[in-house]
């Protein structure tokens, strides 16, 4: 499998931090420096966030990769709103990313508002427990470790796959270019969207073009932001902005048995208890595998915590006006086929002899 996080080698100094604090398992240390098993490792950045020797990268796109496109547009995640220091509103940031020389904004918080809004709407009718598709990691972790799970995945796309999706289409209509010549731009907190924007499970072809790292991004809106006017727009809605912090997504669905769970060894450790059916009772799932959910990505600046504090002053300040979700809007919030397993790497061939090398 494609990672996203990659070794400096010449940064390695073969210490193991990444080795302990790799939630899968998917670090080894050899000829004194680190290896990532592709096939293991779910881009969660837990080694990001160790390495004293900043050894382990997150990959990620540049501005330059604007000139590429004709039109471009820029899905800012809610978790870049929290970065910043007094923010009233987010129409701030919307228009400092105009000023970069973005032509459209499409907050990702109004695809997960939708995905919120489909989720309450479809809920009955599915294999329990739903296990939100939200978190990348997670649905990585899922289709190498827990296969059993994967009918339990939610049939919705990420807030992220959705943004782009729907900023694609409105360009087209906008501008009558050709898809190839419109460029969507995501900012990201984690590696794990990075690999889901290039290889989206679950998706036909990949519908964002690039992804720009949040600490990148934020540095360059803090020079623009207090020299511009607010931007005359929608901003979404608590439910769509609450994503970026966990138990945002389960906060609407009031009538469900809903759990919240972050950081990645509880989330390991709920799924074998979920896959051991020990909790029949439950009825959706939002995993995320970063502590304090987007918030705490590797690619953020701010302490999530401090972050989560200012997010709440924000979300209660902005709420736009209620989407209408057609029946257009609810199939391009679907799969376009099933997530399929990716296992781990087979020791063999031959099971008595993978037994054996398992044992050894």
């Amino acid at each position: 499998m494609p990672v996203s996080v990659r070794l400096e080698k010449e940064r390695c100094k073969g210490c193991t931090n990444c080795v302990k604090a790799c939630p899968t398992e998917a670090i080894r240390v050899r000829y004194g420096a680190a290896t990532i098993l592709g096939d293991k490792c779910v881009d969660c950045g837990q080694c990001v966030r160790v390495c004293p020797h900043q050894a382990m990268k997150p990959a990620a796109d540049s501005l330059d990769r604007m000139g590429d496109f004709k039109y471009n547009i820029v899905l800012p995640t809610p978790a870049l709103y929290a970065q910043f220091r007094n923010l009233e509103s987010a129409d701030r940031v919307i228009a400092a990313l105009l000023e970069l020389g973005f032509d459209d904004v499409y907050e990702v918080a109004a695809a997960a508002e939708i995905l919120s809004a489909l989720t309450k709407r479809d809920l009955d009718g599915c294999a329990k427990p739903v296990i939100s598709t939200s978190c990348p990691a997670v649905t990585r972790l899922i289709q190498g470790r827990f296969q059993d799970l994967l009918p339990n995945l939610s049939v919705h796309i990420s807030p992220e796959e959705l943004a782009a999706r729907l900023a694609r289409d409105r360009a087209v209509e906008k501008t009558g270019l050709k898809n190839e010549d419109i460029g969507v731009f995501l900012i990201s907190s984690c590696p794990a969207k990075v690999t889901e924007a290039r290889y989206p499970p679950g998706l036909d072809e990949p519908v964002t073009n690039c992804v720009l790292p949040m600490d990148d991004i934020y540095l360059k809106l803090l020079k623009i932001m207090p020299n511009v006017t607010p931007a005359e727009t929608r901003t979404a809605g608590a439910d769509g902005l609450g994503w970026a912090a966990a138990g945002g997504e389960v906060k609407p669905l009031k009538n469900y048995n809903a759990v919240s769970c972050d950081g990645m060894d509880e989330v390991i450790r709920l799924l074998e208890e979920v896959e051991d059916e020990k909790f029949p009772e439950i009825e959706y799932l939002e995993l995320k595998a970063c502590t304090m959910g987007c918030l705490g990505g590797c690619m953020t600046v701010e302490n999530p915590f401090a972050a989560r504090a200012r997010f709440r002053r924000l979300k209660s300040g902005g709420a736009g006006e209620p989407l209408e979700i057609t029946d257009e809007i609810a199939a391009r919030a679907r799969r376009d086929r099933d997530i399929q397993c990716a296992p781990d790497e087979i020791l063999d061939a031959d099971i008595g002899k993978a037994i054996e090398k398992f044992r050894k």
